[in-house]
């Protein structure tokens, strides 16, 4: 998990997202659903995600764009050929992509 928060995290902030020159900040909450291999299956903003389709968007493509991750251990085949990672997602207004993730 902290390999993959910290590529997603790297990412973002070295692509923070942007409108027309405009930086866009804001909250959201998404499942990225990773399959065994380390390629993203899905991804979901849920609860209504930033407010902002633009940053939700963008925030998908992030995610999209750090992938491949890494393949699951021999111990974590036993158990799951998927995980659904649940990721709180936060565009500082320092322009730093932070995330919060869980595994459901």
């Amino acid at each position: 998990y902290d390999d993959l928060r910290r590529k997603i995290e790297r990412t973002g902030t070295d692509n923070f997202p942007t409108v027309a020159g405009r930086k866009l900040y804001g909250e959201l909450t998404m499942l990225i659903t990773v399959n065994f291999d380390g390629r993203i299956l899905g991804t979901e903003v849920v609860t209504g995600g930033s407010g902002d389709k633009q940053l939700d968007r963008r925030a998908q493509a992030i995610v999209l764009q750090a992938s491949p991750f890494g393949a699951f251990s021999q111990a974590m085949r036993r158990t799951a050929d998927q995980l659904v990672v649940v990721s709180r997602f936060q565009f500082t207004k320092d322009q730093v992509l932070e995330t919060t993730l869980a595994a459901q």
